[in-house]
C-alpha cells in the first residue's frame, strides 16, 4: 500500500498523507499504552486490593508520618493523632494475619519515641500506650531490641565529614532535614550543585533535567501551599527548588514516561550534589491531581510541557538536629537472582 500510494500521489500529498497517518498511528498507540498501564496500576496497586503489599506500604506510611512530625523544628504535643489511629489498625491487622518483620519493629518504636515525646511534654497517653503494649506483644518484641525508626540526633560537622568518606558511608550519612539554619542560602552553593547535576544520566543524553530555583521567602511559600508535605518547617528553609523534565526531548509511545525516570535520576543527583556541599535538603513528592499541577505550574510560571519531578527545600544545616530514622528494607527484599 505505501509502495502504491507512493507511485500514484504526488509526492507533497503523499507526504501530507505519511504525516498524518503518522499521527493517527501514534495516537492510537499512546491510547493502548495508557489504558494498558492504568489497568495493570488498578490490578497491582493498593489502589483496591488490600494485598500484604499494601498493608506494609500503609504502615511504612503512616509510621514515616509520626516519625516527620517529630522531626519538626516545633512538633505539636498529641499532632497527628489520625496517623496514630491509621498506624495501630493497621500493625493490628498485619500482626494478626503475619509474622513481625522490620517494618512493623520501626513502626512500634516510632511510636514509642511519640509516646516518650508526649510525656516529657505532659501528655501521659496511657490509652495508645497500652495499645502499643499489646501490639508488642503481638510482635514478640521489646523495646530493648533496639531501635529501628523514630529519631537519629545529627551534627552538622559529622554531616561536613560523611562527604569526605568512601561512597557508602555517604550515602548513609544523608537524611531529609526538617531542622534548618537560618542563614541565607548563598547563590554560587545552588549554582555548584546544579552543575554537578547535570552530569547525572540522561537516555540518549537528551539532558532533559531543569531547575527552577525560588529563592523569593513570600513566593516560596506561595507555591509550597500547592505540595502538603511541607508543613511545619518548609517555611524555614533557605530555598526552594523545583526539579522538572522537559518532555519536549521524548518523542516515541515507549517514552511516554521516560521524563520521569529522566528527572528522577537528575533530582537524585542534584540532592546528593547539595548534599556533598554540606547542605540540608528535603524532597517534597509531587504525586498530585491534574488541577493541582495546572495550577501551581501556572503560577510558578513552568512551561506546560515540564514535567513536575519533584520540589525541594534546601538550607544550611543547623550545628545540632535531628531526624527520622526512616528505615529501609533489607537487602533480600530488594535484589532478586534471577
Amino acid at each position: 500500500m505505501k509502495f502504491l500510494l507512493h507511485r500514484l500521489l504526488p509526492r507533497s500529498a503523499y507526504l501530507i498523507l505519511r504525516r498524518r497517518w503518522r499521527v493517527l498511528r501514534n495516537g492510537w498507540g499512546l491510547l493502548r499504552a495508557l489504558g494498558y498501564d492504568g489497568l495493570r496500576y488498578w490490578r497491582g496497586s493498593g489502589l483496591v486490593r488490600r494485598s500484604r503489599g499494601a498493608l506494609q506500604a500503609h504502615i511504612l506510611k503512616s509510621y514515616h508520618r509520626v516519625e516527620k512530625g517529630l522531626a519538626l523544628p516545633q512538633p505539636r504535643p498529641g499532632f497527628g493523632s489520625d496517623a496514630i489511629e491509621l498506624l495501630c489498625d493497621d500493625l493490628g491487622a498485619w500482626l494478626e494475619r503475619y509474622p513481625s518483620d522490620w517494618s512493623t519493629h520501626a513502626a512500634l518504636d516510632t511510636l514509642d519515641a511519640y509516646l516518650a515525646f508526649n510525656r516529657d511534654h505532659g501528655h501521659a497517653m496511657q490509652t495508645l500506650a497500652g495499645r502499643v503494649q499489646r501490639l508488642r506483644a503481638l510482635a514478640g518484641q521489646g523495646p530493648e531490641q533496639g531501635a529501628e525508626g523514630g529519631l537519629l540526633a545529627r551534627r552538622r560537622e559529622e554531616v561536613w565529614a560523611a562527604a569526605r568518606l568512601p561512597f557508602d558511608a555517604f550515602l548513609r550519612s544523608r537524611h531529609s532535614v526538617r531542622q534548618f539554619d537560618a542563614r541565607p542560602l548563598e547563590a554560587d552553593l545552588i549554582e555548584q550543585a546544579v552543575a554537578m547535576a547535570r552530569f547525572a544520566p540522561s537516555v540518549c543524553n537528551r539532558s532533559s533535567g531543569r531547575v527552577y530555583w525560588v529563592s523569593d521567602a513570600a513566593r516560596a511559600q506561595a507555591l509550597l501551599a500547592h505540595q502538603n508535605g511541607n508543613r511545619g518547617f518548609g517555611d524555614q528553609a533557605g530555598a526552594l527548588l523545583i526539579v522538572t523534565a522537559r518532555q519536549s526531548t521524548f518523542h516515541t509511545v515507549g517514552e511516554r514516561y521516560q521524563a520521569w525516570i529522566d528527572g528522577g535520576l537528575f533530582g537524585m543527583t542534584l540532592v546528593y550534589a547539595l548534599h556533598a556541599l554540606g547542605l540540608g535538603t528535603c524532597c517534597l513528592n509531587w504525586s498530585v491531581e491534574p488541577a493541582t499541577d495546572r495550577a501551581f505550574k501556572r503560577e510558578a510560571g513552568i512551561p506546560a510541557d515540564d514535567a513536575v519531578i519533584m520540589l525541594l527545600a534546601v538550607g544550611h544545616l543547623r550545628e545540632q538536629f535531628e531526624v527520622a530514622r526512616s528505615e529501609r528494607r533489607p537487602l533480600d527484599e530488594v535484589l532478586v537472582r534471577l
